[in-house]
């Protein structure tokens, strides 16, 4: 992804762990993502293969963090791959770092040599307080759309305060997509913010926007009022859809 946030090393987020809207928010966790490209002249399936290995080393590690695996179907970074462990403390990225980082580092250079066109690093901290968590139970999403937001300095108050009434109002108006917010923590300009949205099939794309589910359940005026609160404080928004691939990632024994 070439667009001003990811092209310095964010790629988003993504991952999406499983937790549920309850009563009470979950805290917020931190989402470790690779972006990583394929070098120019390596097939996508010589990556894949070489993906496939370095997850065996993490199986017989006994690792006990997930690592989920995307691919990027459209946009300029299209045929690269999104690799993301969710979930965790700022304390357990250091746990993990201790114990297994040199040691993946080294595996990964040496199970993927050659096919990696390069790489980029960021952490994003999820927003459980603004995002519409999808249930405890829900099935994994086929399909993520990727939203990044580059924000204006200063902003973040007002962002995650737009976000939250236009998800209230989503709520309101019963829109049965679901997407969780991230923001960037490491790894590229800030402020930025990115939200994941769930899609089950390519259809989902052609459901109405937010915007038109708002306007639709509170009225045109209120939709545009909520849009512009938010994208007053935005300087620049890109897109890019991602498939998952699982037989691409590893989960530990539960």
């Amino acid at each position: 992804m070439r667009f001003p946030v990811a092209s310095v090393a964010v790629a988003a987020l993504v991952l999406v762990p499983a937790a549920a809207r309850a009563q009470q928010t979950p805290p917020d966790t931190v989402s470790q993502v690779l972006r990583q490209h394929v070098k120019a002249g390596v097939s996508s399936a010589t990556y894949e293969a070489a993906r496939k290995k370095h997850m065996a080393w993490h199986k017989a590690q006994k690792d006990p963090w997930a690592w989920n695996v995307y691919e990027i179907i459209t946009g300029p970074d299209t045929g690269s791959y999104l690799i993301v462990s969710p979930g965790h403390s700022w304390a357990e990225l250091d746990t993990w770092q201790d114990k297994l980082g040199a040691a993946d580092t080294a595996d990964a250079q040496a199970s993927m040599a050659g096919t990696q066109g390069g790489s980029a690093m960021s952490y994003w901290t999820q927003l459980n307080a603004i995002s519409r968590l999808p249930a405890a139970d829900a099935a994994p999403s086929k399909y993520l759309t990727l939203t990044i937001f580059r924000t204006k300095p200063g902003s973040d108050g007002a962002v995650m305060a737009a976000v939250a009434k236009i998800n209230a109002a989503l709520d309101a108006a019963k829109y049965p997509v679901r997407s969780i917010w991230y923001r960037l923590s490491s790894g590229g300009p800030v402020p930025a913010y990115a939200v994941v949205t769930l899609r089950a099939n390519l259809g989902e794309l052609g459901l109405p926007t937010p915007n038109a589910a708002v306007a639709a359940s509170a009225g045109q005026a209120t939709a545009a009022e909520l849009t512009k609160a938010l994208y007053d404080n935005v300087e620049s928004v890109t897109q890019e859809l991602l498939q998952g691939r699982p037989e691409l990632g590893y989960a530990p024994p539960k």
